[in-house]
C-alpha cells in the first residue's frame, strides 16, 4: 500500500507541465495537447499548466496572474470595441432601411395619385394621364422592385 502511495506521488510531482493548444478548422474550435494538424492555430496564445512544484512559487505565480489579468482586459477592451462598431453599422443599416421604406411608400402614393388622376381625367387629356400613371408606376417598380 505505502509503494503505491510512494509511486502516485512521484508521479503527481514530477508531472511536467502540459501545452494547450486552440485549433481552428472550418467553423469548428478543438483544444488539443498537440500543435494543429490541418486546421489554423487560433490567436490564443499557448495555455501551460504547471505541475505542483512550479505552484509553489508565489512569486512567479503572482506575475502571471497579474500577466493574466492586463491579457484579459486588453480581450475585453478589443472585444468592446468591436461589439460598438458592429452596433453603429447596425443602427446604419437600419437607418437606410428606414429610408428607403419611407421612399417605397411615397413612390407607391405618386403611383396611386397618378392613377386616380388618369382615371378622372377628361376624354382630351385622358391618354396623357394614363401614360403619366404607366410611367410613374415603372419607375416605382424600378426603385422598389413592386407596383
Amino acid at each position: 500500500m505505502p509503494s503505491k502511495l510512494l509511486l502516485l506521488a512521484l508521479i503527481f510531482f514530477s508531472a511536467p507541465a502540459f501545452a494547450i493548444y486552440k485549433c481552428e478548422s472550418g467553423d469548428k474550435i478543438m483544444y488539443s495537447d498537440t500543435p494543429c494538424h490541418n486546421g489554423k492555430a487560433g490567436s490564443m496564445k499557448k495555455i501551460t499548466v504547471a505541475s505542483p512544484t512550479a505552484v509553489n512559487d508565489s512569486h512567479t505565480a503572482q506575475k502571471q496572474l497579474q500577466q493574466d489579468k492586463k491579457e484579459l482586459q486588453r480581450l475585453q477592451q478589443g472585444r468592446e470595441k468591436q461589439q460598438a462598431q458592429e452596433d453603429r453599422q447596425q443602427a446604419q443599416r437600419y437607418k437606410l432601411a428606414e429610408a428607403k421604406k419611407r421612399k417605397c411608400a411615397e413612390s407607391a402614393q405618386r403611383v396611386q395619385w397618378a392613377n386616380e388622376d388618369a382615371a378622372k381625367a377628361p376624354a382630351k387629356n385622358s391618354e396623357r394621364a394614363k401614360q403619366k400613371a404607366r410611367r410613374t408606376a415603372e419607375k416605382h417598380q424600378l426603385s422598389c422592385g413592386s407596383v
